[in-house]
């Protein structure tokens, strides 16, 4: 039988926001939002109305559902994985800008993928980075060659509903050197591309690892830079970043993958969680851990030397614009591990320097506000929509218990069976 309130009590709940974690909670939810959330007191309980749900979840963990601020997904087997691992938004970047808000009407009115938020198309110089066989915009032009084609694209892209896009300023010399670099958008394009964009109301995620072009993306009015920059920030960068404000991605899962893509995945795999029954089909297990595979990343990325050497750099910056108030969003861009990458980028956000806390802040109310829908979800606060984790483990003793999932929730409607449940489950 189903109640229109549903009542969670005794679990320690970590809202989103940055507060220290509340023991022996209670969380009241009506119609898919979050009605209150104080002490499980008996006269707490004793108020709530009559036929309310009273589900107990002592001992347990409570955390709002993740957002993950850039994904990638081929299909929607890839969107469900996302779910199960507790990733209940996202930010789609998507070379289709109709398909793409498709997809995102679709996403809310599903429990079997996260809530999708494109950034689409993503614009790039023809033969470029995203232009190696990615399919084109039907609709639209991905490649413009002048700024009035740029201009034009852009508008069409509002029109076709999206709310923001996503540019690449990048020759992939960082990783790919030394095979030949790709064509590059000149900058009169990216600047037609994002003074359009912002004349419309719309944001603009921007792919720029090196500092010259997250500089010349920040100050050509980028709303967010979707990976992290490999050679240290300057201070009036920062300063901008901060005042405006342009959210930080980093994505440091990414730089680790193709700094040593065997490290990277054994370590992965080395959870018992990610490889039992539940976890990931056995079949990619056994691909991941192949030879064949971690050589084909180097072979396709040689540079890799290079971006090991920038991963202290990477940290560093991390840390730094944390510590100076830009406001810094977890994203994954994983395409190896769906979902899973979240709580990797979580242990790599704390490996350099965060808190659980903080780390977990960025996963949810940071990378909400990133899209703009802080007002929503993110956190959780009365009024907000009910998108939330139950765990088996303490998130805040070791970050990657988020991996230890009893269920997750979408509206307040218990979703899919999650990926790894806790072995007491």
């Amino acid at each position: 039988m189903l109640f229109a309130v549903v009542a969670f009590r005794g679990a320690t709940l970590v809202d989103g926001t940055g507060a220290a974690a509340r023991e022996n909670a209670l969380l009241v939810v009506e119609n898919g939002r979050i009605v209150s959330v104080g002490p499980s007191s008996p006269a707490a309980l004793a108020a709530l109305p009559p036929g309310a749900e009273v589900r107990d979840v002592s001992g347990r963990w409570i955390v709002p559902g993740l957002i993950d601020a850039h994904v990638h997904a081929e299909s929607d087997a890839d969107l469900k994985q996302m779910l199960r691992w507790g990733v209940t938004t996202v930010r789609l970047m998507a070379e289709d800008a109709r398909a793409a808000r498709a997809l995102a009407d679709r996403s809310s009115k599903s429990d079997a993928i996260p809530d999708v938020f494109p950034a689409a198309p993503i614009f790039t110089a023809p033969g470029g980075w995203w232009d190696q066989g990615e399919p084109p915009d039907a609709s639209l032009d991905r490649t413009p060659g002048d700024p009035e084609a740029a201009g034009r694209a852009v508008r069409t892209a509002k029109e076709l509903g999206a709310r923001e896009i996503k540019l690449m300023l990048d020759d992939m010399g960082w990783c790919r050197d030394p095979t030949p670099r790709l064509p590059r958008m000149t900058p009169a394009v990216a600047d037609a591309i994002l003074s359009r964009s912002a004349a419309l109301g719309m944001r603009a995620s921007v792919h720029a690892p090196n500092l010259a072009d997250a500089r010349a993306a920040v100050a050509g009015g980028a709303t967010l830079l979707a990976h992290g920059v490999l050679d240290r920030f300057d201070e009036p960068t920062v300063a901008r970043m901060k005042s405006r404000p342009v959210y930080y991605v980093p994505t440091m899962d990414v730089f680790e993958f193709l700094a040593d893509t065997r490290a990277f995945v054994d370590g992965v795999l080395r959870d018992p969680l990610v490889t039992r029954p539940g976890g990931l089909p056995a079949e990619t297990v056994t691909r991941y851990r192949s030879k064949e595979y971690s050589d084909g990343y180097r072979r396709r990325y040689p540079n890799f030397e290079s971006v090991r050497r920038k991963l202290p750099v990477l940290r560093e910056n991390l840390r730094r614009l944390h510590a100076a108030g830009v406001p810094v969003a977890l994203g994954t861009d994983m395409w190896a591990f769906p979902g899973l990458g979240a709580s990797i980028e979580l242990d790599l956000f704390v490996k350099a320097g965060l808190t659980p806390l903080e780390a977990l802040r960025a996963a949810t109310q940071t990378s909400a506000r990133s899209l703009a829908i802080g007002e929503d979800r993110g956190t959780l606060e009365p009024g907000k929509r009910a998108d939330f984790l139950v765990l088996s483990g303490d998130p805040l003793a070791d970050v990657l218990n988020v991996r230890k999932i009893v269920d997750v929730y979408k509206r307040g409607q218990r979703v899919a069976p999650p990926a790894a449940g806790p072995p007491d489950r």
